[in-house]
């Protein structure tokens, strides 16, 4: 466990197996310094696997993956917050240059935009629609200038996060803590990141992709 860390990282997972290398490059990305807390939903054995790399290791009891990084929100120590998916799709770098953002305080909360730098087989057409409706009635709602509010990379300033740690997620992704951030007048800002094909499974995120969008929209509009 990191002593006295500038920077938190919270990952949420179920059984991801690259989330291993995922912790290792954070650390170099980053330094030793860095805390990183897992937020896991998996097997015993997996588990256990988690423990070993010396990070924070949360068991999620609930579910869903806003009560995942909001669990891991409230357990971190660092002035600076982060989260990234487990499953290896997200450029890191994209952490770094939302740090800095924040640092400059340039942003209150920061995405990766990943509609920047999708590569071959990452997203398809249908996937990359739907995001891009939902983030334009986004930018429409909030006045902003974002293209990818369903990303699952994003770094915040802990002073924004504390005015809104005790509000109970619903069931939009990133876009949760992006919605609550938004309308509290903080600002949202993003980094273009590269978006690789996930290497193993399929997304977790929900099993009717359209019967989401038609959540995140209804969050988007009237919470």
């Amino acid at each position: 466990m990191a002593k006295n860390p500038s920077i938190s990282v919270i990952i949420p997972t179920i059984n991801e197996s690259s989330i291993f290398g995922i912790i290792k490059e954070i650390r170099k990305l980053l330094g030793s310094n860095t805390e990183i807390i897992i937020v896991d939903k998996s097997s015993d054995s997996y588990y256990k696997k988690l423990l070993k790399t010396g990070a924070t290791v949360i068991r999620q009891r609930d579910s869903g993956v806003e009560n995942a990084i909001m669990a891991g929100l409230k357990a971190a120590n660092g002035t600076i917050l982060a989260s990234i998916d487990a499953d290896g799709t997200h450029e890191l770098n994209g952490i770094t240059r939302g740090i800095r953002m924040i640092s400059e305080k340039k942003a209150d909360m920061v995405l990766g935009n990943r509609l920047a730098g999708l590569s071959e087989g990452s997203m398809n057409l249908y996937l990359q629609a739907g995001n891009t409706i939902l983030t334009n009635l986004f930018n429409v709602v909030y006045n902003t200038r974002i293209h990818d509010v369903l990303t699952g990379l994003f770094v915040m300033k802990r002073s924004a996060f504390d005015k809104i740690k005790d509000v109970t997620p619903y069931r939009a992704g990133i876009a949760f803590f992006a919605i609550e951030l938004a309308k509290r007048g903080y600002k949202v800002d993003e980094i273009p990141i590269k978006y690789y094909p996930r290497q193993e499974g399929e997304s977790k995120l929900a099993k009717s992709k359209f019967a989401y969008g038609v959540g995140v929209a209804s969050h988007i509009l009237f919470k």
